[in-house]
């Protein structure tokens, strides 16, 4: 578990830090709150996922699940990055296209390994 938990959180820094270097966010303080959040609510959906995985099928879990789940991640990063400086677009749209970036690559990574 531990080294899927790794992957997964290593994988969403690097591109959602990617994704807001390319949205010119270069402001290391505006880097690192992005990176903290992302630690946080990538480890918890994660470990919430692994513990249901036990107790529903995958289809379930990642078709029905996991975008709820996105969902509440979204909201919660939309409102924390009110607290960047960042001011060319809304702090939900930033969120909406981080999380989308890297919910769409992880969603491909499982198609094609599924």
């Amino acid at each position: 578990m531990f080294s899927h938990l790794l992957t997964s959180l290593l994988a969403t820094l690097v591109i959602e830090l990617s994704v807001a270097l390319l949205f010119n966010i270069k402001d290391i303080k505006d880097l690192s709150r992005i990176f903290f959040i992302n630690c946080v609510t990538n480890l918890s959906i994660n470990a919430i996922v692994y513990n249901l995985q036990e107790s529903f099928s995958f289809y379930i879990v990642f078709f029905l699940i996991v975008p709820i789940l996105e969902i509440v991640v979204f909201l919660v990063e939309g409102f924390y990055f009110k607290r960047l400086n960042y001011d060319k677009l809304n702090s939900f749209l930033l969120s909406l296209i981080l999380n989308g970036c890297s919910y769409g690559v992880g969603l491909i990574y499982t198609l094609i390994v599924m």
